[in-house]
């Protein structure tokens, strides 16, 4: 019983499930001398002197004894092989953890016995597996006896696809989990969207978790990733929360569903790591535009008989996208180290990365550190966390100038010194040689001359102490104490003169100074009690607790020309929130077959009113273990069947403002004063507010259905959902002189989430060196508007969805019965051959199609033969619309140039295009489904090559191909309004991995 509850404990801290099955060996028993000891005194020795810990089950391995004469206990691995070969069990390490496990066979052991030994020399072993443990709310609970609606995602390291951010190593993992990464820009963070997402003016993020500090996931000046801190090669798993039931014990930040983050910790093993990648990216695919000589001919045609037109072309032939792209080169670098320091174990790991992107200029460094401390006093009573993750993020951005290479006139030169203004570049001059300020800016110019760089120093840690009581093991104390800080410094600079100058800032030709902090405190406390009572069929488990945050921001901006003179902005702004809570849990189960939970917690946000502080969110749910029963369990069809069914409550009040309930007012910047004789005073604007702002709610029911048959072989989830969002926060337009603003939020309005999610996980082959694992994800999704205002008005909308063009208008909209974002847009006439007709249209604005996907896919395989792996991951979405933007807001008249400049156009435009801007028409809203080859991975393990360390290569090609029926450079674009063409880059690494023994 002892040994059991301490490989519960060992199991816990690697939460991983361990399955086998074996192969029949047998070897003879040799007539010498023996030692025979029970087995479990052998692995003791083998952990004191390799300073390992062992996992598995000791009434699987009670009968078995050991000729201990054969152990070489100086050498781990002489006596790990002597025990597979010789007797029933496997092995593999994890995490510096030894995982045991039986054998499914009957095995001779090879050992001289007395002569009454007979029968037990020859075991018949009964495969047993162990459970998996997984990381929840408040505390760790065994997979079989979750009642709600979880996934847990680990990390393989040979087949993730060496992703750079901590959203890109969960993409296409998890059923129902979303994630669109924003296009090529290095450094980048992804949008994480968990069954759709519950609200529409709010934020529809999850709630993020990082090793029990929930993080502030709010936008930061000079990063472009919340998560960008957190190295892939730290962490050890992701546990997805989806349903109520496992999501509302964190209440007022859970209704778009939580991802808890746990990192690697330490061991007493001292080990060293060491992984090195190189990558090189390219370009796949640009946009399609008309080259200098095309150019010319099309000028040529379009504006016959015109020779001013013609005349005014240039005689250079430039292609501006060749000349802002670039093959990048990239590297990440990563090292390791874990021990024990006076018996208590730490992980230490450090890393560099550098990455560069395909357009010039554009770049990500990140250096961070992570530090466990994992020290256990009295006996195990007393078991304390400590983690540390500091992160230094230095960025070089750009202002995009793939969209103004691809219209600038290719028969201009990149560096002209025909004109004094532009500092030796091509610049856009009128007749009297004054630049036009109207015109674009050459591009390359952009990139050389404009200069925008950011530091961001983050640190996350916290404490975590775990304290079983003396006398009274059944009652744990937890403290979780922690902080998630930030200070972001960046610097915008653009020369006088420069071409950027003249045609936009303050359009004189005088230059930018921009200098930009942040500033952001996080700070948590969490007190809970966690009690556990065992008696005869009766399980219990009660938590209650209490939770604490504070969050502070300032941010400082101040724009000037170079001199100082002329301020274009001065903005000076702090602010704070507080979350206050107090929670419970009650799980209990009956003959470890049916389970009941049910969880309850109480919030209160600083940004209500003290009227509607405090929201109260519950949640239930029961689980029935069918393959448990009689009727089934010597069956030995099932190795997991289990019904879940859930219901429960959460909040939502992440609204971007921490005073949006108060009368507050802003005070004017430095440019905007009002003058009195010769004096200047900033003046105060009262802003508007809602003072009976509330809680938005989110009710969800779950079902789900868990199996497992051929011993785990093929194992999978179905899960069916129904989410409703009641009062919701919402940013409506108000009534002139009704309130100090055009737009407020306010409570109003219901949203329905309907969806259907399915798992499955295989393992197809598995027989003597060869595996092969296989695991697929699809996920449908369904959102609706269901109440947009007081009184229900089908014609009533919010207009949203901006769009890129001379004209710049919404193309989407908010309606009831609609998903959220739905086009709104003129359907197009077509003539007789399927051409469409400029500018006639069927009736008016139709409310049609979704750029949100129907369904989703995510697909991953991995075929392992002695020490080779080939893997790959991909996903897919299904049904999902985008509106070409590029295409849309291209148009052959747009060559005219009445402003004295001229502008290229797509090689489709000059074609088949408009001759006018047709912005409104669903001519240019496109199917875009798509399947994406996200990763391709070969790699081989070079064991035991050298007595000090182990030796592993690959090589991998990421965004390997797209299929899809789209037109536009990419398919994958978050809300469906494509105008961004900064292109997703095709990369080839080489990856090298060092382990020390």
């Amino acid at each position: 019983m002892k040994k059991t509850i301490i490989s519960i404990v060992l199991l816990v801290s690697i939460g991983t499930p361990a399955l086998h099955y074996g192969q029949n060996r047998a070897a003879s028993a040799t007539q010498q001398k023996t030692n025979r000891v029970p087995i479990s005194k052998v692995l003791d020795k083998l952990s004191k002197t390799s300073k390992i810990q062992f996992l598995y089950s000791s009434s699987d391995f009670k009968d078995v004894f050991i000729d201990e004469n054969s152990i070489n206990y100086s050498s781990l691995e002489q006596s790990l092989n002597y025990l597979k070969k010789n007797y029933p069990l496997e092995y593999e390490i994890r995490n510096n953890t030894v995982i045991l496990r039986k054998t499914a066979s009957r095995k001779t052991i090879a050992q001289t016995a007395p002569d009454s030994f007979s029968a037990a020399d020859t075991l018949a072993i009964k495969e047993k597996k162990i459970d998996e443990v997984v990381i929840i709310g408040y505390g760790k609970v065994k997979k079989s006896d979750a009642t709600g609606s979880l996934t847990t995602v680990k990390i393989d390291s040979e087949n993730d696809g060496s992703p750079v951010s901590a959203q890109d190593a969960l993409a296409g993992k998890a059923a129902g989990v979303n994630i669109i990464s924003p296009g090529g820009s290095p450094g980048a963070g992804s949008t994480i969207r968990i069954r759709g997402g519950s609200s529409l003016s709010a934020s529809n993020d999850p709630l993020i978790v990082i090793d029990g500090i929930a993080i502030d996931n709010s936008s930061t000046s000079g990063s472009s990733n919340i998560l960008g801190m957190i190295n892939p090669n730290d962490i050890e798993s992701y546990t997805v929360l989806k349903d109520a039931s496992s999501t509302a014990i964190y209440g007022s930040r859970a209704s778009n569903g939580v991802i808890i983050i746990t990192t690697k910790k330490g061991t007493k093993k001292t080990r060293y790591q060491y992984s090195s990648s190189t990558k090189v990216s390219y370009n796949p695919k640009m946009l399609d535009v008309l080259s200098a000589d095309e150019y010319r001919s099309f000028m040529k045609n379009q504006y016959a008989g015109n020779a001013g037109i013609i005349n005014g072309l240039g005689t250079a032939s430039t292609d501006w996208q060749k000349e802002i792209y670039r093959t990048a080169v990239s590297n990440d670098q990563n090292f390791s180290m874990t021990g024990a320091v006076k018996e208590i174990p730490y992980r230490l790991s450090l890393g560099y990365t550098n990455q560069e992107g395909i357009i010039r200029k554009n770049a990500y460094e990140r250096m961070n550190m992570s530090l466990a401390l994992n020290p256990s006093f009295f006996d195990k009573h007393l078991n304390i966390n400590l983690n540390y993750k500091p992160s230094i993020e230095n960025n070089d951005f750009i202002s995009n100038p793939a969209s103004g290479a691809a219209s600038f006139d290719p028969t201009r030169p990149v560096y002209s010194n025909a004109s004094s203004y532009g500092l030796g570049y091509f610049i856009w001059t009128d007749a009297s040689g004054k630049p036009i300020t109207q015109a674009g800016a050459n591009p390359v110019s952009v990139l050389d001359l404009r200069k925008d760089q950011s530091k961001v120093f983050r640190q996350i840690g916290n404490i975590q102490m775990d304290y079983k009581i003396h006398g009274f093991e059944d009652l744990k104390l937890n403290l979780n104490a922690g902080f998630d800080m930030l200070k972001s410094d960046g610097d915008v600079f653009v020369p006088d003169n420069s071409p950027l100058s003249w045609t936009s800032i303050g359009n004189d030709g005088q230059g930018l100074q921009e200098e930009y902090s942040q500033q952001k405190k996080n700070l948590q406390l969490d007190l809970y009690a966690d009690y556990n009572k065992s008696i005869g069929n009766h399980k219990l488990n009660v938590m209650g607790g209490y939770s604490w945050q504070r969050f502070w921001k300032s941010y400082d901006d101040r724009q000037t020309n170079l001199t100082g003179a002329k301020i274009y902005r001065d903005i000076v702004t702090k602010s704070e929130y507080y979350l206050v809570s107090f929670y419970g849990r009650l799980n209990y189960s009956f003959k470890d077959r049916y389970l009941f939970t049910a969880t309850l917690r109480n919030d209160g946000s600083s940004r209500f009113s003290k009227d509607n502080h405090w929201g109260l969110f519950p949640s239930a749910a029961f689980a029935w273990k069918i393959n448990e029963e009689s009727f089934l369990k010597d069956k030995n069809i099932f190795s997991d069947l289990k019904l879940r069914l859930s219901y429960g409550k959460t909040g939502q009040q992440d609204i971007g403002g921490d005073y949006e309930w108060m009368q507050t007012y802003t005070l004017s910047q430095s440019n905007a004063m009002y003058q009195f004789g010769n004096q200047f005073y900033q003046t105060i604007r009262p802003n508007g507010y809602d003072p009976n702002l509330k809680w938005e709610t989110t009710s969800t029911y779950n079902i789900g259905l868990d199996f497992g048959i051929l011993k785990n072989r093929v194992s999978g989830t179905v899960e069916v959902y129904k989410r409703t969002t009641d009062d919701l926060l919402n940013k409506i337009s108000v009534a002139a002189g009704s309130n100090l603003t055009n737009m407020i939020f306010t409570n109003i309005g219901s949203m329905e989430n309907k969806g259907v999610e399915l798992t499955l996980n295989t393992i197809p082959v598995k027989t003597g060196n060869w595996q092969w694992n296989l695991d697929m994800n699809l996920s449908f999704n369904k959102s609706e508007i269901t109440k947009l205002t007081l009184v229900d008005s089908p014609d009533y909308g919010v207009n949203i969805g901006n769009v890129s063009g001379a004209t710049a208008g919404t193309i989407q909209i908010h309606s009831i019965g609609y998903s959220p974002y739905t086009f709104y847009l003129y359907q197009q006439e077509y003539d007789a051959d399927g051409r469409p007709i400029e500018g006639k249209y069927k009736g008016g604005l139709v409310k049609d199609k979704s750029p949100m996907p129907k369904s989703y896919l995510g697909i991953s395989s991995k075929v392992s033969y002695k020490n080779w792996y080939l893997g790959f991951n991909g996903h897919a979405n299904f049904g999902n619309y985008v509106y070409n933007n590029v295409k849309s807001k291209d148009y052959k008249s747009k060559t005219n140039p009445t402003t004295g400049t001229y502008s290229n156009i797509l090689s489709y435009t000059a074609e088949q295009g408009f001759e006018n801007l047709q912005l409104y028409s669903d001519f240019f809203l496109e199917k875009a489904s798509f399947f994406r080859m996200d990763n391709i991975t070969l790699g081989h393990n070079f064991k035991n090559i050298s007595e000090k360390f182990d030796l592993g290569i690959n090589v991998s090609m990421q965004n390997v191909f797209v299929i899809t029926k789209y037109s536009g450079l990419d398919p994958e674009v978050y809300l469906g309004i494509d105008n961004n063409i900064y292109s997703r880059p095709r990369s080839f690494l080489f990856g090298l991995n060092v382990n020390f023994k």
